[in-house]
């Protein structure tokens, strides 16, 4: 009977052991609770279908960005921790690289000229885009318009700046083919958010502020603008500047932001890039790329000028996906704010050269909003991928994060 009770009880064991699906609903809500970082959470979530559940209805409401690397690794803020290529994102390994990543969405770029976005976060979410329109004046053969930006604004909307001319273009996850807007003003586009219901976009080297409303064909059923309005007239900064910059547009607490990065650095010709203009983000150079954050100013219908983005906000700005994120009071201690954090632009469209067979030298950097000066964050080696970016990637389209240094 000793045998038959222990038999028994290793069977209970091996059956409580094999359901980790029963797992109590407050016991998983304690387990996240204490699960600060995306890669435990996303772990957490793939167990099981109830798991995936609970982690979704505890969704804290502050989490950490990750930094993706060149070399297909995640760098986990804030513990300073390198993490692996997600596994779910392992069978896209066959794609030819990643476009960049727009929020949580890896854009990858396919052999046919279409896309797959791949939400970074969540094991069986994807959508398929179709292959850009060729331009008239493009030859038999040649390859598709390059995309300068992408941004997915609902799951049955998405858009991007594409092409010679950077216009806009819409499209329907799924569908055949793309919409390309034929508006002058919607020519020229330096960025754009979706903010609202709302696409709002920086137009030409003034930085004119537009309001874009996007509706639908009755009869096709496809993504139209059905208006467009200037908020902000912009100015005249590409004439009385000579360095070069770059603007990055975002919200920030419900005001429209415009952060101006101007680089010195970037007119360096790099001969294993074919001449292409880079930026090196590391020491000696970093303390040159200054920046300059401007607020929308609708009432007035001009752009103001800010000697702060808040003690408690952080900024990460990069071409395909710029975020402010607000510091949780419980971070506070050990976390300093009024900072943009931003990467090398070159690293950020991805490399292309042999040359980068080898390891060579990343920097991530922050620049100090008070003492107007930039400084190294992250240095490490890295052996890149042909065409893999670097990009921040967050967790939904609303949920703020921190970061300790």
């Amino acid at each position: 009977m000793c045998g038959a009770a222990k038999g028994e009880n290793e069977d209970d064991e091996l059956s409580n052991m094999a359901s980790w699906s029963a797992l109590p609903t407050d016991l998983g809500n304690t387990i996240l609770r204490r699960l600060q970082h995306h890669a435990d959470r996303v772990r957490f979530g793939t167990v099981c279908r109830e798991w995936r559940a609970c982690a979704r209805r505890n969704t804290p409401p502050s989490q950490f960005p990750w930094l993706a690397l060149p070399d297909r690794t995640f760098y986990s803020l804030p513990d300073s921790a390198f993490q692996p290529l997600p596994l779910h994102l392992e069978r896209h390994r066959q794609l030819p690289h990643a476009q960049s990543s727009c929020g949580e969405w890896f854009v990858f770029e396919r052999r046919d000229g279409a896309y797959t976005l791949v939400n970074t976060f969540s094991m069986s979410t994807t959508m398929v885009l179709p292959r850009l329109p060729t331009e008239p004046s493009h030859a038999i053969g040649d390859p598709p318009p390059f995309m300068k930006k992408l941004v997915v604004c609902s799951p049955k909307l998405v858009a991007a700046v594409v092409g010679e001319g950077w216009q806009l273009a819409l499209c329907r996850p799924g569908s055949a083919s793309w919409v390309v807007v034929a508006h002058d003003q919607l020519k020229s586009l330096q960025d754009m958010i979706w903010h609202r219901g709302k696409l709002y976009a920086l137009h030409d080297t003034r930085c004119r502020l537009l309001c874009v409303s996007v509706g639908e064909d009755r009869d096709t059923g496809e993504p139209n603008v059905s208006r467009v309005d200037i908020l902000v007239e912009g100015s005249m900064w590409e004439v009385i500047e000579s360095p070069p910059w770059s603007p990055y547009l975002l919200e920030s607490d419900g005001a429209l932001l415009m952060v101006r990065r101007g680089d010195p650095n970037s007119d360096i010709q790099n001969p294993f890039m074919g001449g292409d203009s880079v930026h090196y983000v590391g020491r000696g150079l970093e303390r040159a790329t200054r920046f300059t954050v401007f607020k929308a100013d609708l009432a007035r219908s001009r752009w103001t000028e800010l000697s702060s983005v808040g003690e408690d906000t952080v900024l990460f700005v990069q071409g395909w996906c710029s975020r402010a994120v607000r510091i949780p009071g419980r971070c506070k201690d050990y976390v300093t704010g009024d900072r943009i954090f931003f990467v090398s632009d070159a690293a950020a469209r991805g490399y292309h050269c042999p040359y980068y067979r080898k390891k060579v030298s990343f920097y991530c950097s922050f620049y100090d909003m008070r003492k107007r000066r930039s400084q190294t964050y992250l240095g490490t080696k890295v052996r890149p991928l042909k065409g893999f970016p670097v990009a921040w990637l967050f967790r939904g389209s609303s949920e703020r994060a921190c970061i300790n240094k």
